[in-house]
């Protein structure tokens, strides 16, 4: 009962701060994301993972799909190097259909303590989910809990995207997620992201449904 009450309490956190953000005069966006995610370890130290994902408006109509390859790299016991690309269509309506490649290179500082899972990630990217005109840095923090005799897993996490062409910060994100061990090897997750614009009034909320395999 106790480790259960430490997942509501991460779950309050991030509905008290969207209900702070939905209280101000901003615009709020829905969007809807579902993907699979598929992970091979080929080589000791070398993980590769291949993600497709349809992203879908407030309406539910097709927004955009995308494929994304990432390979990981694990050089030292808590260091973790990667690299990824990511290939966008988006089908637009009354116009051609446009064609996106964003690459992404990245750091991950990450050890276990006890049933905590926290992690430090640091990426450089050519590419923001609704800005593909201007380089990134994003500075990742993230909290798991490993919820004993449970298959549930919850994360916390925050992220901040800071725009190199003028030094500003572009957005914050605040994710919750939550993974449930099916079977050896096969997870299904459910995330809510909230997307805080710093530079004008609006923000994003998306929710997302996953399905994560481990070969």
């Amino acid at each position: 009962m106790k480790n259960i009450r430490k997942t509501y309490l991460l779950a309050l956190c991030l509905v008290i701060i969207g209900i702070q953000v939905s209280a101000q005069d901003v615009i709020n966006d829905f969007e809807y994301r579902t993907s699979v995610k598929l992970s091979f370890k080929p080589i000791k130290k070398f993980k590769i993972n291949i993600t497709p994902e349809a992203r879908f408006k407030d309406d539910f109509s097709v927004d955009r799909y995308l494929l994304e390859t990432e390979i990981v790299y694990k050089p030292l016991k808590m260091l973790y190097l990667s690299g990824g690309y990511r290939f966008i269509v988006n089908p637009r309506n009354e116009k051609d259909t446009e064609y996106l490649h964003r690459y992404e290179f990245g750091a991950t500082l990450k050890k276990d303590f006890d049933r905590f899972m926290p992690e430090l990630k640091l990426r450089y990217t050519n590419y923001a989910d609704d800005n593909s005109d201007n380089k990134y840095l994003r500075y990742k923090a993230a909290l798991g809990y490993n919820i004993k005799g449970c298959k549930l897993t919850p994360t916390l996490s925050a992220e901040l995207f800071h725009q190199l062409s003028d030094n500003s910060m572009y957005k914050v994100r605040y994710k919750l997620a939550l993974d449930y061990k099916l079977f050896k090897n096969n997870y299904i997750g459910a995330s809510y992201r909230l997307d805080y614009f710093l530079l004008e009034d609006k923000n994003n909320h998306i929710f997302s449904l996953g399905y994560k395999i481990k070969f």
